[in-house]
């Protein structure tokens, strides 16, 4: 029978139209992929065709046959057997076969196969193949089906591959592999977990700062109302017990009332005149211009007021504290300093807010200012509200001007 070589490694094989035989020789004989030749044997149909005692003589060197497109279901009909084959697969996995060779393990259609790359092709040339598990290859080679105790390995049948070029990548793997659904699921709880922390980190800063808000109003009214009352009555109760026998006594106790009552109302609508500004959105800046034009009105002094940077929003006890600085500053430099020129200053900047109230009076000298045990308040008060919002005052203050400045974080 006349042939072309499709297989010249372990075995040889020989193919033309009708058919493919294995060639069993007596002696080797020096062939190349592609000749065509012709043998002389015994012929064996089982339990594959095979030609043994063959003698082969070289008739001319040929082309190689084109390989028949099948798909791994028709592979393992077993009606091809020693074709020289093509098919398309995806890769299980790979182990060495004999020293430098390979063995891939595929699957396709409903078939497992595997298909062994010779062991005499050097590590150079099989390294440069991208053989990854999941990846879908077209393999070209010679197909044997496995018969009889063979085909216990569970491969229906299997491909031998005579070069690295008979194996070709048509698509990469999946990334979607297990691992990565599994990292990628962890990960998803992972983000959960954070969102549900910094959800409840939000929640929980927000209640915190609803709380601290009341608490300064708490604070504040306890600082205005609750001891502007507690002083009406002390003068009252006096009043009261000293009537009988000495009513001039208990009218100037009585005026002394009168006055704390007033001071008292006075600082409960500007406790209240802050809280609705804030309700309305409005800026430090607008409650100090307010206090500005108030104290225009009652005083020859000149007073100006400078706004520079990018306004902010700012709490209440920011708000509170800051303003109520401001304006003692501005009292006290209206009636105590003699000063005809007065500068109140509000610069917004990137991390904090900066008050200055400056004016050209007489100056004091901040060691000898009376304290709270002389009913004196003013600085003790600045430097306690600048403590609540930690808050830096500074004070400098010489014959010909003073100038309080508070630098606050925002």
């Amino acid at each position: 029978m006349r042939g072309i070589v499709t297989s010249n490694r372990h075995r040889i094989v020989i193919e033309d139209r009708t058919g493919a035989v294995e060639v069993k020789l007596l002696r080797s004989e020096e062939i190349s992929l592609g000749d065509e030749v012709e043998v002389s044997g015994q012929l064996k149909l089982a339990p594959a065709p095979q030609v043994e005692g063959t003698e082969l003589r070289r008739l001319w060197g040929g082309s190689m046959p084109l390989p028949l497109s099948i798909t791994p279901d028709q592979a393992a009909d077993g009606e091809n057997e020693f074709f020289l084959v093509q098919t398309v697969a995806k890769l299980s996995d790979f182990a060495p076969a004999g020293l430098t060779g390979v063995r891939l393990n595929l699957r396709g259609g409903h078939q497992n196969f595997s298909a062994i790359l010779a062991s005499d092709v050097p590590d150079e040339e099989l390294s440069t193949r991208s053989m990854q598990a999941g990846a879908t290859l077209r393999l070209t080679g010679i197909l044997i089906v496995n018969h009889g105790l063979d085909a216990r390995s569970g491969d229906a049948f299997s491909l031998e591959l005579r070069t690295p070029e008979d194996i070709e990548l048509v698509e990469p793997p999946s990334w979607w592999t297990g691992a990565h659904v599994a990292l990628l699921a962890a990960a998803g709880i992972i983000l959960i977990l954070i969102a549900i922390g910094s959800w409840n980190h939000v929640r929980h800063s927000r209640y915190r700062a609803v709380a601290e808000e009341r608490a300064s109003i708490a604070r504040d009214l306890h600082d205005t109302l609750a001891q502007g009352y507690a002083g009406i009555t002390l003068q009252l109760e006096a009043a009261q017990q000293t009537i009988a026998r000495d009513p001039q006594r208990a009218g100037s106790l009585l005026n002394e009332a009168l006055q704390l009552v007033r001071h008292s109302r006075h600082e409960s609508h500007l406790s209240i005149d802050i809280l609705r500004s804030l309700s309305r959105n409005s800026r430090l800046d607008h409650l100090v211009s307010r206090c500005v034009q108030q104290m225009r009105m009652g005083s020859p002094a000149r007073i100006d007021q400078a706004i520079s940077g990018e306004p902010v929003a700012l709490s209440y006890t920011m708000v509170n504290n800051l303003f109520r600085i401001v304006q003692e500053a501005l009292a006290n430099a209206v009636h105590h300093a003699g000063a005809m020129a007065i500068v109140v200053r509000v610069e917004y900047r990137r991390h904090d807010v900066l008050i200055e109230v400056e004016d050209n009076g007489n100056g004091f000298d901040p060691n000898e200012v009376p304290g709270p045990e002389d009913g004196h308040f003013g600085l003790v008060g600045m430097r306690e509200r600048c403590a609540a919002i930690n808050a830096k005052l500074e004070l400098h203050s010489a014959p010909g001007g003073t100038v309080v400045r508070v630098r606050a974080a925002i």
